[in-house]
């Protein structure tokens, strides 16, 4: 239930990369979005509702995505919510990040 450095690491080097591809993507939109997303997902890391590592994985993304990273967020939620249900498991911690992965997926191929 562990996240290493090297993921958010490495999705910040393909948004890096992906900025200077992209000139007209702006800086500032790319820079507030994620602000925007990191204090949203610091309340929930503050409340005990999701982990540090998916916290700076969807910091991280959410440099890359832009604002395509609320419709992520969306079906990540679906998708675990989901997984939840057929695993009948709301009392113990279940990871985020297969439910992540899964939504990241379904948001970059139906073009939301």
């Amino acid at each position: 239930m562990e996240v290493g450095h090297i993921y958010p690491a490495s999705i910040f080097a393909l948004s890096f990369a992906n900025f200077f591809l992209k000139p007209y993507i702006s800086l500032n939109f790319l820079l507030l979005n994620s602000l925007l997303v990191f204090g949203v997902l610091f309340l929930f890391w503050l409340l005990g509702g999701i982990g540090g590592g998916d916290v700076k994985v969807l910091t991280a993304l959410s440099l890359y995505a832009g604002f395509k990273i609320w419709s992520i967020l969306l079906f990540s939620s679906v998708v675990f919510l989901l997984y939840s249900l057929i695993l009948c498991n709301f009392r113990t911690k279940l990871p985020f990040m297969p439910a992540l992965f899964v939504g990241t997926i379904i948001s970059f191929f139906a073009n939301f």
